[in-house]
C-alpha cells in the first residue's frame, strides 16, 4: 500500500468526475488515498457510496482555487500563479500531515496544466514543493501547434521543462499522437497515454430539456453541440449551418453555458440576433447542464454530435460519449480528434468554419454514408474498449510504481 494524494483545485466540467474515479481506482488497487479539492465532503460521500469497505483508506481535505495574480506582464504573472499553486498545495498537504501523520508517497495532479508555466524551471518548484509528483496533462498544445517565439521557448524555458524535475515520476496524457515526442523531451521519463474515459451513467429519462428537444424536433435528425458553448467549440459555424438548413430534415441543439467572453462584439450580436429570431429548426439552452445523467440524456436523444472545434489540438471525451451511445460525429479535420475519427470511423471530418462542407457532411452522416456515398463502418465498440475506465487500472500503476 502506498499513500497517494490527489489534487484538484477547480470544480468545473468533468473535473469532479475525473477526481472521484481516480480515487476509486486507487482504492481498488489497494492504496491509501488523500484527496485535496474544493468539495471534500461531496467526494467523501461519493467514495463511501461507491467504494464500500475500501473507503476506510480514504480521507479528503479542502483545497480552494487561488485567486490569480494581477501582475501586468503575462509571462511573470503566469509564473507567479503557478508557483502560488504549488506553494498552496504544499501547505494543504503539510496541514493534512499534522492531522493524520501520513506523508504521501506520490502527489498526483488530476489537472496538471494549472501547475505549469513557460519560463518556470523545476529548480524553483523543487524548492517550493518537496514531494514526489505526477499528473494528467490535458492540453500539451506546444507539441501539436508551433508556438509564437518558438526559438526562445526551447529548452529550459518551455513549460515542459518542469517534467525534468527529479521529483517528477512521469506524466499522463490523453493524446497518443504526441507521447513519443514528449518522452524524448523530458529525459525519457514515463509518459503514459490514459484513455479519455467518460462515464456511462444511465441517461436521465425525466430530464425536461431532453424531453422538450425530442418533442420540438418532430422526428427530424437531431444534431447536438453540447457542453460549454464557447467560440472554440464551433458554435458560430453551426449557427451558420442552421441558417442554410431550414428546409433540411435536421434539428440543431445548442445546450450548455454560453461563454460570452470568448466572442467579440460582432460575434455576440450574431448569436443574440439568431437566438432572438427563434429559428424553427433550432433549440437553445444556454445554461449549465446539471449533471452527467442529464448530459447523457442529451447525448442519447441526438442522432449526430457536432465537434468541429476551432484550433483545438487536444483529445475530447465527446468522442468517448459518442462511442458509448453510438452517435456519429462531425469533427474538424486536424489534430488528435481528426486522427481518431478517421482511425475508428466515428464519423466525418471537415474544414473548420466551412459552412457548406459541414452541411454536406451532416446530410451524409444522417444517412450513415461518407462523402462518396458509401456506408460508414463505425467502430464504436473498438473505441469504447480503448478508452474504457478499466484500462486505467493497468496504466496508473506504471506511474505509481515509478515513485
Amino acid at each position: 500500500m502506498k499513500i497517494i494524494a490527489l489534487v484538484e483545485d477547480n470544480w468545473i466540467g468533468h473535473r469532479p468526475t475525473y477526481l472521484k474515479l481516480f480515487a476509486k481506482i486507487l482504492l481498488d488497487l489497494g492504496h491509501q488515498v488523500i484527496v485535496f479539492c474544493p468539495q471534500p465532503q461531496e467526494v467523501k460521500s461519493w467514495v463511501i457510496l461507491n467504494c464500500g469497505e475500501k473507503s476506510k483508506n480514504f480521507i479528503a481535505f479542502a483545497l480552494q482555487k487561488r485567486e490569480n495574480n494581477t501582475f501586468p506582464i503575462y509571462q511573470v504573472r503566469s509564473i507567479l500563479n503557478a508557483v502560488n499553486r504549488w506553494s498552496h498545495t504544499r501547505i494543504a498537504i503539510e496541514q493534512a500531515e499534522l492531522q493524520t501523520g501520513n506523508v504521501p508517497d506520490l502527489v498526483f495532479f488530476t489537472w496538471m496544466d494549472s501547475y505549469l508555466a513557460p519560463y518556470l524551471t523545476y529548480h524553483l518548484v523543487d524548492q517550493v514543493f518537496p514531494y514526489n509528483w505526477s499528473g494528467l496533462y490535458f492540453h500539451p498544445r506546444e507539441l501539436r501547434i508551433r508556438q509564437k517565439f518558438w526559438s526562445i521557448c526551447r529548452g529550459f524555458l518551455r513549460a515542459l521543462a518542469l517534467f525534468k524535475s527529479p521529483r517528477c515520476r512521469g506524466v499522463a496524457i490523453l493524446d497518443e499522437g504526441i507521447a513519443s515526442r514528449l518522452r524524448s523531451q523530458i529525459s525519457n521519463k514515463p509518459v503514459i497515454t490514459f484513455p479519455d474515459f467518460a462515464d456511462d451513467f444511465t441517461p436521465d429519462s425525466d430530464y425536461v430539456i431532453a424531453q422538450k428537444i425530442k418533442q420540438q424536433a418532430q422526428g427530424r435528425k437531431i444534431v447536438g453541440l453540447l457542453g460549454l458553448q464557447s467560440k472554440r467549440k464551433g458554435i458560430l459555424t453551426l449557427i451558420r449551418v442552421a441558417k442554410q438548413a431550414i428546409k433540411e430534415n435536421i434539428f440543431f441543439v445548442f445546450a450548455g453555458q454560453l461563454s460570452e467572453q470568448t466572442f467579440n462584439i460582432n460575434e455576440r450580436k450574431e448569436i443574440q440576433y439568431f437566438v432572438q429570431s427563434q429559428p424553427e429548426n433550432c433549440f437553445f439552452y444556454f445554461q449549465r447542464i446539471p449533471g452527467e445523467p442529464q448530459f447523457n440524456a442529451l447525448i442519447n436523444i441526438c442522432d449526430l454530435l457536432f465537434a468541429v472545434y476551432e484550433n483545438f489540438p487536444h483529445s475530447s471525451n465527446i468522442l468517448t460519449k459518442a462511442a458509448i451511445f453510438e452517435k456519429p460525429v462531425l469533427a474538424s479535420n486536424r489534430f488528435c480528434i481528426a486522427e481518431r475519427v478517421h482511425k475508428f470511423s466515428l464519423g466525418l471530418c471537415v474544414e473548420e468554419s466551412n459552412v457548406s462542407q459541414s452541411l454536406e457532411a451532416l446530410l451524409c452522416l444522417s444517412q450513415g454514408i461518407n462523402f462518396h456515398h458509401e456506408p460508414i463502418n463505425f467502430k464504436f465498440n473498438e473505441y469504447r474498449q480503448l478508452h474504457s475506465i478499466e484500462r486505467i487500472y493497468t496504466l496508473l500503476p506504471q506511474i505509481i510504481n515509478a515513485s
